[in-house]
């Protein structure tokens, strides 16, 4: 199981933070949409536990999809810096831009995530970090 704890939720887009536990734990940056009651290709997903399975995108080569998101389809993890990259998808990256609500070398992030995780199945946790820290207390 994977974590994403987003920790801005900004109107301009939501950054989070992804941990995959392999031999041993590592961390990506995310950038997507702001949060739009969950409104398709425009909203960030709602937080949940949901599976990944690796899939073949015309867009975007191999990636994973995110699977059984409540009124929604076609969610990627996917290369994007900005928030205009992804719709209603969750961009990876390797840092977050200094300047704006953007991650940085997003498709060295993809490599590395691809490398971890070998396109097997997943399942990913996506939560709000204050709430996740809350829960570690």
């Amino acid at each position: 199981m994977m974590t994403l704890k987003r920790f801005a939720y900004h109107p301009e887009g939501t950054l989070g933070v992804l941990h995959v536990p392999a031999q041993k734990l590592h961390t990506f940056y995310t950038i997507e949409r702001p949060w739009l009651n969950n409104k398709p290709w425009e909203s960030c997903i709602p937080e949940g536990e949901y599976a990944m399975s690796w899939q073949e995108s015309p867009k975007f080569d191999w990636c994973y999809e995110i699977e059984g998101v409540p009124s929604r389809s076609d969610i990627l993890l996917h290369v994007a810096n900005f928030p205009s990259d992804v719709h209603g998808c969750i961009g990876l990256g390797m840092g977050l831009m200094a300047d704006r609500i953007a991650v940085a070398n997003s498709r060295a992030a993809m490599t590395a995530f691809h490398e971890l995780t070998g396109g097997g199945k997943w399942r990913i946790k996506i939560v709000h970090a204050k709430h996740a820290a809350l829960q570690n207390l």
